[in-house]
């Protein structure tokens, strides 16, 4: 596979993931993997193949996905995939009740992401605030939590990523109904179904917006 049939496979597995038909997302990546033309690109199926698992609650295979990703992104040499892999490892630790680890691994990559000023850290940065702040709300310390929401809304606004704009107003609203602040977290999920909807991810926010209730939405 060529490194433009192997971009196009990818980004249909990122429509699938869009689209929530994440078995099919899982399958797709597992044999991108496989036909992957450089460790770079490996790194990348993997990643997204334990994405997927995680999505799945295939705990341990996931796993799997995310330490064969992070060796190959090492073994490619290439600091923007090194730096994805490194996210995603925080986000899997985050995943399984290991706030340490987790931490350390956010801020290894948002230190990494910080390092160029493209879309692509960009957009990084931004995931990176995102998974942090939503470690700080499960940690207890949320007035750094919502100022890290803040930021991560912030520079995923300046990417255009407006998945990930949603994304930090789905993470954002979760807290505050776990802390019973009833009235915010429906107006911050509000705000992630305009955001979904922006994006076209109709399946995310119809989803989001059934909790709602069509009233408000």
């Amino acid at each position: 596979m060529d490194l433009d049939a192997f971009a196009a496979a990818l980004r249909d597995g990122l429509e699938k993931e869009r689209a929530l038909r994440w078995d099919e997302a899982a399958t797709l990546y597992a044999d991108l993997a496989q036909k992957a033309p450089d460790p770079a690109s490996r790194a990348l199926a993997l990643l997204r193949h334990g994405n997927a698992l995680l999505q799945l609650r295939r705990w341990d295979d996931a796993r799997t996905a995310f330490d064969a990703g992070l060796h190959e992104a090492k073994a490619s040499g290439d600091a923007d995939v090194v730096s994805q892999a490194l996210l995603a490892a925080g986000v899997f630790a985050a995943s399984r009740d290991d706030p340490k680890r987790a931490e350390a691994f956010l801020l290894d990559a948002l230190e990494r992401f910080h390092r160029k000023d493209d879309r692509a850290s960009l957009q990084g940065r931004g995931w990176a605030f995102l998974n942090l702040a939503a470690l700080y709300g499960k940690t207890g310390r949320l007035d750094l939590a919502f100022v890290t929401f803040t930021k991560a809304q912030d520079v995923l606004g300046a990417a255009e990523d407006w998945a990930g704009v949603a994304a930090a107003w789905e993470a954002q609203a979760q807290l505050r109904r776990a802390i019973h602040d009833d009235d915010r977290w429906r107006e911050d999920l509000a705000e992630a179904v305009l955001f979904y909807d922006r994006e076209g991810m109709k399946a995310k926010a119809d989803r989001l917006r059934a909790l709602l209730g069509k009233k408000l939405v």
